[in-house]
């Protein structure tokens, strides 16, 4: 698996959609008319979820999002701002998908210490 991006999350991404790094972009298999790719991510608990990541379909910047499932998944998790979600790729077999949530649980010698949640 790699590590395709982690990222603490804001409100926005909690209580719209999910901002991520158009460096990730190569990830996806993208519908070039629609701008956007629906994808399965399983979760530690093996249990599957939908999502779409897509973007801006008139801008230089692509800014790309997860929105479709991603509301459903925030709240089924009881996820918050302050929170963390790690996606990863399986880039060497079936090309799936994976997903990590953490809390910030304390600050030890300075350095914040995450258990997946």
């Amino acid at each position: 698996m790699k590590q395709l991006f982690s990222k603490v999350l804001s409100p926005t991404d909690i209580e719209h959609r999910l901002a991520v790094p158009s460096e990730i972009l190569w990830a996806f298999e993208f519908d070039q008319a629609r701008r956007c790719a629906d994808f399965e991510v399983k979760d530690k608990h093996g249990q599957t979820w939908e999502f779409r990541c897509s973007t801006r379909k008139k801008d230089f910047h692509p800014k790309p999002v997860v929105s479709k499932g991603w509301r459903k998944f925030v709240k089924d998790k009881g996820l918050q701002a302050g929170d963390k979600v790690i996606f990863y790729k399986d880039v060497e077999g079936d090309s799936s998908y994976k997903i990590i949530t953490m809390k910030k649980v304390f600050k030890l010698f300075g350095e914040e210490v995450w258990l997946p949640s």
